[in-house]
């Protein structure tokens, strides 16, 4: 009996010994304290962020951070260069202690990395264009040819939700080439290297005048094995307190980087107090950010409170991601679209009846005037809504635009072709119902007294009319319209 106890309890021992050697692992910012220096990835192929300077060391706004970070923590900081295809490689094999390279914040990359949160920064893609160029707004660039570059992560996502026609280069250099070649409207490419860009002598005049789309935020990223450490935190303070005395809008300035839509809006978060006065973005009790503070498009069901917990549960266990309940920026989109579709409906509706009122009362006053009109309600009902909205939009406002410096408002445009193909079908039918009408009353005609009656007559082809020509508002998004059907594709493709 003692014999078979001896190998359990010397397995037993032996687990004991093994987690108390776990248990007494030092944390690693005790390791780099004793070290004195802490070792940290960065880059030098990114002008501005992480580059080469003529000393022949890295210099940029990340390089700057990183010194800056080793300064807070009380060590020295020893830089390692690092590109986008090692950099969590080196983290992983120890050859780095933390990584301050552009490291996009991903699902993915949480799956094999630490990544410290609050982000530091933040990307999007965005459009290089030349001086002379008016546009303004996504919107304005589908169809037109693009200038990319192969196996940036936005390609694919750009040409879904803006539908260019997107020219995929090589590389860079011949991207940039292109387009400055005239063989497209822009280069479509990252904000922050298209900044570093303009900020040359070869690229003077040149201009990046939309609002940056696909935003990803960056993040500081340490091994998994450092997960929950105390050097985690002390990291995560550091980039919270960049956020609150403004480390990271003066580096920006330093390094003549545009202001970022995403430092301005985190400064303001970090600095803002609630009604004690005490800091919104101050830890938790289980140690975490609160909600608010964080990277809401990672967070998990067990790290959100309300609608949100609700939403991200049902996505997590079944599939279905409402964003459209639980998220603030999906939401008003959805509802902004929604409240679109329902202008595009009730304005052509309207518009409809109008016109085609007008028209059916107009053909009945004497040949000189009713022969122009039928052919224009003729011409209007057989001419398809999407031909009339472009020969609008694109035909009539381009050659505007270009003569007169005057831009078709796209919502207009659409209102006013769908009331105008509509209305040519409500004319055609009040018409007929009039004749019908004629021919069992003596001397009826069609006028504003008896329209209403002729209407009544008529109720089944224009309720069948004005159900078409709500069915048809979806063809807004061919021009730019951000209706229902545009406002929830856009959300689906960004999910």
């Amino acid at each position: 009996m003692a014999d078979r106890r001896l190998p359990a309890l010397l397995l037993v021992l032996l687990l004991a010994f093994a987690g108390a050697g776990r248990a007494q692992a030092p944390d690693p910012l005790d390791t780099i304290r004793q070290r004195g220096s802490i070792t940290i990835g960065v880059k030098a192929d990114y002008p501005l962020f992480g580059q080469m300077g003529p000393d022949g060391k890295p210099e940029g706004l990340e390089i700057d951070l990183a010194r800056d970070l080793a300064r807070r923590l009380g060590v020295e900081a020893r830089l390692v260069t690092v590109t986008s295809a090692n950099r969590l490689q080196r983290l992983e094999d120890g050859t780095v202690d933390l990584v301050l390279a552009t490291l996009g914040d991903t699902e993915q990359r949480r799956g094999i990395a630490t990544l410290i949160e609050p982000n530091y920064y933040a990307s999007g893609v965005n459009l290089m264009v030349p001086p002379d160029s008016r546009l303004h707004d996504w919107g304005e660039l589908r169809g037109q040819k693009v200038c990319a570059t192969q196996g940036a992560y936005f390609n694919r996502q750009l040409a879904e939700r803006t539908l260019v026609d997107l020219q995929l280069f090589g590389n860079n250099r011949d991207a940039r080439l292109a387009v400055r070649a005239g063989r497209c409207v822009g280069w479509a490419y990252d904000d922050t290297a298209i900044a570093s860009e303009l900020a040359t002598p070869d690229w003077a005049g040149w201009k990046m005048p939309l609002r940056s789309a696909l935003v990803t935020p960056w993040a500081l990223a340490l091994p998994r094995s450092a997960a929950g450490s105390r050097l985690q935190r002390a990291v995560e303070d550091v980039v919270a307190d960049w956020h609150r005395d403004g480390t990271l809008l003066r580096a920006e300035q330093h390094w003549g980087i545009p202001q970022s839509d995403f430092l301005r809006r985190a400064n303001a978060l970090w600095n803002e107090t609630d009604g004690s006065g005490a800091p919104v973005c101050r830890r938790l009790e289980n140690g975490r950010w609160p909600e608010a503070c964080r990277n809401r498009a990672l967070l998990s069901s067990t790290e959100a409170t309300g609608l949100m917990r609700l939403g991200l549960a049902v996505k997590e266990h079944f599939g279905l991601d409402l964003s459209v309940v639980y998220d603030g920026y999906d939401r008003h989109a959805f509802l902004l679209g929604l409240l679109r579709t329902l202008l595009l409906v009730l304005g052509s509706m309207a518009g409809a009846l109008a016109l085609g009122a007008a028209a059916a009362m107009l053909m009945g006053r004497g040949l000189l005037l009713a022969w122009p009109v039928q052919a224009l309600v003729t011409a209007l009902r057989m001419t398809p809504p999407l031909l009339q909205i472009y020969v609008l939009f694109f035909g009539l406002g381009a050659w505007l635009a270009t003569r007169w410096g005057l831009a078709v408002d796209p919502m207009l445009a659409v209102l006013l072709c769908l009331s105008l193909y509509a209305g040519a079908a409500v004319a055609q039918a009040l018409r007929d119902a009039s004749a019908l009408l004629a021919a069992q009353v003596p001397d009826f005609r069609l006028g504003p007294a008896t329209l209403r009656r002729t209407l009544h007559a008529a109720r089944g082809s224009v309720t069948g009319i004005l159900v078409n020509i709500a069915k048809a508002t979806g063809m807004a998004s061919a021009i730019a319209v951000p209706e229902l059907i545009s406002a929830s594709t856009s959300i689906m493709a960004d999910r």
